[in-house]
């Protein structure tokens, strides 16, 4: 009969039972990641990523886009009655729930012809809110004259200065808006504008 050696003696049922622990908890820790390259946010636990541990521009704010704006230099030139579009400006703007649209337009006009009471008129047009295109600039000179949208009942003209004018602010349900500016005469004659502006923000 051989002597059984010594040295190699079977594992304790201790030790079995630690190395089937490690093993678990290391094939349980390895979870790969979708992607290349790609960590979702559920990846990483609350708290985990410190600002020292991103680096420099990786991460970017969006661009803010508040206000939208456009601008005619023109001449553009009109003998009609009804409000016509010439080209613009014309400037779109996405409304979210409850939010209000502040308008700004400014512009130079002139009327040439007609009758005393001759006028170049300035509206605002957009299909949904204001599709009638109510007047916001008026111009009675024969030489060029600048107008800026005022805000206010009655003021249909503008103002010709430049601390007086403002924003015509009203509310719009939610969804996507384009506003434009047309032109217009009253009393006969030519209108000529240059310089037009219109510029649409969203207070939500």
């Amino acid at each position: 009969m051989q002597a059984r050696n010594p040295s190699r003696r079977a594992p304790s049922p201790a030790m079995l039972v630690a190395v089937i622990a490690l093993v678990a908890a290391m094939s349980g820790s390895a979870v790969a990641l979708k992607g290349k390259n790609t960590v979702k946010s559920k990846d990483i636990a609350p708290g985990a990523v410190k600002g020292k541990d991103i680096a420099k521009q990786a991460v970017k704010p969006p661009k803010l886009d508040l206000i939208k704006v456009d601008g005619v230099v023109g001449p553009l030139v009109t003998t009609s009655v009804p409000a016509a579009d010439l080209g613009g400006p014309t400037v779109t703007v996405n409304v979210p729930e409850t939010g209000l649209v502040a308008i700004y337009a400014r512009g130079t006009g002139q009327i040439n012809g007609g009758g005393g009471n001759a006028l170049a008129q300035v509206h605002l047009f957009e299909p949904n809110l204001l599709a009638g295109a109510p007047r916001v600039l008026e111009f009675s000179g024969q030489t060029p004259e600048l107008r800026i949208s005022t805000p206010g009942t009655g003021n249909l003209d503008g103002t010709a200065v430049l601390t007086r004018g403002g924003w015509i602010v009203f509310p719009a349900n939610k969804g996507t808006y384009t506003f434009s500016l047309r032109y217009s005469v009253a009393g006969g004659g030519t209108a000529t504008f240059q310089n037009t502006g219109l510029w649409a923000g969203v207070i939500g």
